[in-house]
């Protein structure tokens, strides 16, 4: 229903004959106004992959009606959706739009979350339900769906690679009829991580050596987090801050430390980190060199276009993006144009910006090698804007694959 050769707005409706099951439902939240998977009517249930707005940023929709269904996910993903759903609003509404959907009905959606499990097996009415860890934030999973004559596995937004923050994909997995697959970076590799992680440290210790700011823009939920154990890593030395929704973010997932690949990894970083409090705060801060950490990852709101604001002119200062760049969003307009262009801004940036890779998805070879050791019988490539070439080169491989397209969007199986 969504995410057909694109990213965002994710969303999969399984109708077995006795249920339907409905796996994501997102948002594109660079497009004005934001675009949703087609609509459909209320499902049995919601199962929900992980908490990236892309993912459930339109699962408030089926509640604005008073239909209780339950939203089944792991159980860190219920605060931070509450976080990212009331902030979704908070940002359309600053840029003059209405979302279908208010605060009441994001209240209502979380009430309905039922926690899951990894590996604990689960049933609705036909269909049983395994979710697998998906490695790619915490709380991410890999939803295995058996019909008791086909098996279905979505894997959402995955990573098979360990990072500072989680581990990798589980990848002990039963057999797979059907693979519905993200196709973000099909079309290429990641570099090296420790190449970036030296060279954000690099760009840092040069900023600091000149008395500029550093500032580093990133996802509030799973990215700015690792971004700290990263600087813990190689020893902090110099003050750092946390400013925007980040804040909140890291402090939910410190909450639930078994999700971590290193339970206490956060608290210790931690301890060399302040907390940007108010706007009191932030004009203090810049006086003075310092590394700051902050939303959002794509520069389309945020604490990170007050600060742009405040320091584009300065030669000596550095910007640092960390996530990754949909096109039309300010990041990548940015990184294209040497141009900082939101609705309120638009400005010459002459400070020091570099894009650094560290993604939380599987690059090329990753996306391969899975498919490869799943063996499906079938394969859909959704979530990439490449995903008619990815789907072209896994026949080629002799997978019998397809890209779903805007106009073929129902499958028997």
């Amino acid at each position: 229903m969504g995410a057909l050769s694109s990213v965002g707005a994710s969303g999969i409706l399984i109708d077995t004959g006795i249920e339907k099951i409905l796996l994501d439902y997102g948002t594109k939240i660079q497009e004005v106004p934001p675009k949703f998977p087609i609509p459909i009517k209320g499902p049995d249930a919601i199962i929900a992959s992980h908490t990236h707005l892309d993912h459930i940023g339109g699962l408030p929709i089926f509640f604005t009606t008073g239909d209780s269904i339950p939203v089944y996910a792991v159980n860190v993903t219920k605060p931070l959706a509450e976080l990212l759903l009331l902030d979704s609003i908070k940002v359309s509404r600053e840029e003059g739009i209405e979302l279908p959907f208010k605060e009441e009905e994001v209240k209502e959606t979380v009430k309905n979350f039922l926690p899951v499990e990894y590996r604990k097996p689960f049933k609705l009415y036909k269909t049983e339900v395994i979710c697998f860890d998906a490695g790619h934030i915490p709380g991410s999973q890999m939803i295995f769906l058996n019909f008791g004559d086909k098996t279905l596995l979505y894997t959402g937004d995955f990573n098979t690679k360990d990072t500072r923050l989680i581990k990798g994909a589980d990848q002990d997995l039963p057999e797979i009829d059907v693979l519905i697959t993200e196709a973000t970076y099909s079309d290429r590799e990641h570099p090296e991580r420790k190449s970036q992680e030296k060279q954000l440290i690099q760009i840092i210790e040069d900023t600091l050596a000149v008395d500029g700011i550093c500032l580093i823009a990133g996802f509030a939920v799973g990215r700015l987090d690792e971004i700290l154990l990263v600087l813990d890593s190689y020893g902090i030395d110099y003050p750092i801050f946390v400013d925007g929704m980040a804040k909140k973010g890291i402090t939910i997932i410190n909450r639930h430390k078994n999700l971590l690949r290193e339970p206490d990894s956060l608290d210790k970083a931690l301890e060399k980190v302040e907390y940007v409090s108010n706007e009191r705060m932030r004009n203090k801060i810049i006086r003075n060199p310092c590394v700051i950490l902050t939303t959002s990852g794509m520069l389309s709101g945020g604490p990170i276009s007050w600060y742009l604001k405040k320091l584009y002119e300065d030669r000596n200062c550095s910007l640092v993006l960390t996530s990754y760049q949909v096109e039309g969003t300010p990041g990548k307009i940015l990184l294209e144009t040497g141009r900082y262009i939101t609705e309120q801004l638009e400005l010459e940036v002459e400070m020091f910006v570099k894009r650094l890779d560290f993604s939380s998805h599987c690059g090329r070879s990753e996306l391969f090698k899975f498919i490869e050791k799943v063996n499906p019988e079938k394969v859909f490539c959704i979530h990439g804007d490449h995903t008619e070439e990815f789907a072209f080169e896994l026949r080629e491989k002799g997978f019998d694959a397809i890209a779903p397209l805007a106009n073929n969007r129902i499958f028997v199986i």
